[in-house]
This record gives C-alpha cells, structure tokens and sequence, in this order.
C-alpha cells in the first residue's frame, strides 16, 4: 500500500531552491509523493518510475537500459553494483544518497539535484547536464568525460581526480570544489570561474587555458605550461 509522503516546504526543499541559483532551475516536485521500493520487478530496460519517493532503499546488482525518473526523491538511498544506461531523470531529488562507483553513462538529466550525496568513481561519460546541482557530495574518481553540462553547478565538492575531459561545459560553475589531479583537458572553459577551487595538478592543456578565471596564485602556477618563469 502506498503512502503519501510531504515535500512542500520542507527544510530540504528551501536548501534545495537557496542552491540553485545563477539561473539554475530547481526540480518541479510535486507536494505529495507516494513511497516506494525499487523491487526487482521494478527494473527493467524503458520503465518510467514517476511520482515516487524512496527513503533508506537498497538498488542493488541490478542493470537496465533506457529507464526514467520522473518527479521522484531519493533519500538515503544505495545504489550498489547498478548500470543505468541511458537513464533518463527529470525533476529528481537524491538526497544522503550513495552512487559510489555507480554506472550511468549516457544519462540526460533536467532540473535534478545532487545534495550530500557519495558519487566516488560514479561513471557518468558522455551524460547530459541542464539545470543539474551538485551540492556538498563526494565525487573523487568520479568520470564526466565527454559529458555536456549547461546550467549546471558544481559546490563544495570533491572532485579531486576526477575526469572531464573533453566534456563541453556552458554556464558550468565551480565553486569552492576540491579540483587536485582532476583532468580537464579538452574541455570547454572559456568562462569558466576556477578561482575559488583547489586547481593543484590540474590536467589541463596550453589551449585550454583561453579564457578561464582564475586567481593570482592559480596564474602562477598554471605559467608553467606556457613555458614562463616567474620570478618570486
């Protein structure tokens, strides 16, 4: 038996509309969410799961393709051994969620937020940002090559190792992330605000650097690649 679960105003929702900001548009979920599980039988490759609200749910050793989220929260959720490909999430919320190691390449994702949540080594190659936050989770290893992110933001996270290459990145915002070792080259960052991150080994080409913002401290180390010396 389903039950109503309540989402209006709740204190996640302010958090959630107080981080997207910049013209980021906030997921659009519904007052009232029935609750689930996401059973077996509820996978399969092109099955629509909408109007749901999971809390505490296990998704495990489980592989579809095609699948779609629509107005769903997800809160303390595990997805453990999952391959998703190709899945398709709109007007989501994963709250305290664990997607460590989770692999959804190819996923396209409109107005959905990622809040606390553990995406350590999350493969999510060649996917497709609009309106996506990322606030506050966990993503070191985690690999966003080829990916096409607009009006999509990155706060407070670790993305240390992390892999962006070639990923095309629009009215793409990093703020205050833990970028060391995380390689972006290829990637388009005309634009693109750094100054506020951790940049330390940054992979990035001479190419590349047209047009990226960064701090005082951040231009003296990426000199290097331009072949000055600075002198101290």
């Amino acid at each position: 038996m389903y039950h109503s679960i309540q989402t209006h105003h709740s204190e996640k929702d302010m958090k959630v509309k107080e981080i997207c900001e910049k013209d980021i548009l906030a997921p659009r979920i519904p007052e009232n969410l029935k609750t689930g599980d996401l059973s077996v039988d509820a996978i399969s490759d092109d099955a629509v799961i909408s109007m749901t609200g999971f809390e505490g749910a296990l998704i495990e050793d489980l592989s579809a393709e095609h699948m779609s989220f629509q107005f769903v929260v997800f809160e303390g959720c595990t997805f453990r051994g999952t391959a998703f490909h190709g899945l398709d999430v709109t007007d989501a919320r994963f709250v305290n969620c664990n997607l460590s190691n989770a692999d959804m390449g190819r996923a396209i994702m409109h107005r959905t937020v990622f809040l606390d949540c553990n995406l350590t080594g999350i493969d999510l190659r060649e996917a497709v940002f609009r309106n996506v936050v990322f606030e506050n989770c966990k993503a070191a290893y985690s690999y966003f090559r080829n990916s096409d992110s607009e009006r999509t933001s990155f706060r407070s996270c670790r993305l240390d190792h992390a892999d962006f290459q070639n990923a095309k990145l629009t009215r793409t915002f990093f703020d205050q992330c833990d970028l060391k070792q995380t390689q972006m080259s290829g990637a388009g960052l005309n634009g693109i605000d750094l100054s506020s991150c951790n940049i330390d080994g940054l992979g990035i080409r001479i190419e590349d650097l047209n047009g990226v913002v960064v701090a005082p401290a951040q231009a003296v180390e990426l000199s290097g690649l331009t072949g000055l010396i600075v002198k101290r």
